[in-house]
């Protein structure tokens, strides 16, 4: 009884150091309800830190927030869900190439599912069951040499949240005021702790708890647009 109770009281210890290390401006993570933390799902899986490893962190305002990416090579880009937990209604994944504005996407699905993994799964398994997509389902795409952002859905709330925050505020209602939804990070091999070029993690959030963990994506063959590489394409089409 006092080793689970010391056990209890040294994971609210943790979770309090990792909340004191958001920046003011970064939206607070949230622990999940009776689900695994996305800072334990980060440092089990992927040994990744939630602060420290995050490629797209707020510095001034979500819409400041970079969300786009690139094909980094030869073949398709590859957008995989990893981890399944959130809603058990079905969830949809698809990509988009931003519109004139922020309001006009234009959109296409690649896949859906209707599965959750367990605490248990999350916890313990060694390799996680491969979610089951429902048919007609595809996790390959070639957007060629454009921009390109990605989106997440589900049946429920019947609306879509997106790797762009300025994109989230311009379309979603529900969520305009909490547009920042997407935690992006570098994926690594927890096994060798080397980072795996051109592949990143992302943590989604589709609610307003912002527990970003309903959601877990993989995509490949990409790099992701840094402000400073969106400032220099913006400059060469002037």
């Amino acid at each position: 009884m006092q080793r689970a109770t010391a056990l209890a009281l040294i994971g609210v210890v943790t979770f309090g150091l990792w909340a004191l290390a958001q920046t003011p401006q970064q939206p607070k993570v949230q622990p999940g309800p009776n689900e695994p933390n996305w800072v334990d799902i980060l440092e089990h899986r992927y040994a990744l830190k939630i602060f420290d490893d995050l490629l797209n962190p707020v510095k001034t305002t979500p819409a400041a927030t970079p969300g786009l990416f690139k094909k980094a090579g030869p073949g398709p880009v590859v957008f995989t869900p990893v981890i399944a937990l959130g809603l058990e209604v079905p969830i949809h994944g698809g990509w988009y190439t931003p519109g004139d504005d922020a309001q006009n996407p234009k959109t296409h699905e690649l896949w859906s599912y209707q599965y959750k993994h367990t605490a248990k799964d999350i916890k313990e398994a060694e390799t996680l069951t491969i979610i089951p997509l429902i048919t007609p389902s595809n996790t390959t795409f070639d957007p060629g040499d454009q921009p390109f952002g990605l989106w997440i859905g589900n049946d429920q709330f019947k609306d879509r949240v997106y790797s762009q925050p300025q994109v989230v505020a311009a379309t979603n209602p529900r969520l305009a005021k909490q547009p920042y939804k997407a935690m992006i990070y570098p994926n690594k091999d927890r096994d060798t702790d080397k980072i795996i070029p051109h592949s990143y993690i992302i943590g989604w959030e589709y609610s307003t708890n912002d527990d970003f963990q309903d959601v877990v994506t993989r995509i490949d063959n990409v790099e992701l647009i840094t402000d400073g590489e969106k400032a220099k394409s913006e400059k060469s089409r002037d």
